[in-house]
């Protein structure tokens, strides 16, 4: 089995998110943060032939990409073999941290926009120059914006872009830390209940974000 570069970069999203991850026979891959705050799932165009579970992530790709070509994976009962030459041991899944076998119940979203690749990325490059926590989603009753800033202080730096319409008012708020996207455009549905969906409009890859205490929805 060889891994494409698209389903290499999204397992290396995925070592952002949890260093463990569970490859289930199929075409599905998922994953979990230990604070159960973002799940996501892929679909992606390798048939897993049986399922494996993986302790750590990164220490995995680092063992691939230290090969010049995109190494050949032979999975055997307790081990993969990488290029025939390196023996990599699976671990166990009791002893990690995987998302639920059932499926999420994403309640109907009250807020719908696209999130364009360039006003999410300029969003994120400016929290990161300013040293702001958070991006919020804020509705002024007319416009959506994509927001870098700090809701805890009151005179915060902050950057806007403009991504949609709306007629109502909201302040749906995201830790920096927890915005762990793959580069992409999104399609985003965040709900008043807690809970946010952004599906790739490329990929099929799709995250679920939990907002923070301090948002607010009126309807």
């Amino acid at each position: 089995m060889k891994l494409t570069a698209e389903t290499v970069a999204i397992l290396k999203n995925y070592a952002a998110i949890n260093q463990n991850i569970q490859f289930k026979e199929g075409k599905t891959l998922s994953t979990i943060s230990p604070q159960k705050n973002i799940l996501s799932s892929a679909e992606i165009s390798e048939d897993i032939p049986q399922t494996f579970a993986i302790y750590d992530l990164n220490r995995l790709l680092g063992a691939m990409s230290a090969y010049d070509k995109n190494p050949e994976l032979t999975l055997n009962e307790n081990q993969m073999l990488i290029n025939g030459l390196t023996k990599y041991t699976y671990g166990d899944p009791a002893m990690l941290v995987l998302p639920p076998e059932k499926k999420l119940d994403f309640p109907d979203p009250e807020i719908k926009f696209k999130m364009p690749k360039d006003k999410y990325d300029a969003c994120l490059k400016m929290a990161q120059i300013l040293s702001l926590p958070e991006l919020v989603v804020h509705g002024d009753g007319n416009k959506i914006f994509l927001v870098a800033t700090d809701t805890n202080n009151a005179s915060t730096d902050e950057h806007r872009e403009e991504v949609g319409t709306t007629d109502k008012t909201f302040q749906m708020v995201f830790k920096i830390e927890n915005m762990k996207l793959l580069s992409g455009s999104y399609d985003v549905g965040i709900s008043s209940k807690g809970i946010s969906h952004f599906s790739h409009e490329q990929a099929k890859l799709q995250y679920w974000i939990a907002t923070e205490q301090n948002s607010n929805y009126n309807g």
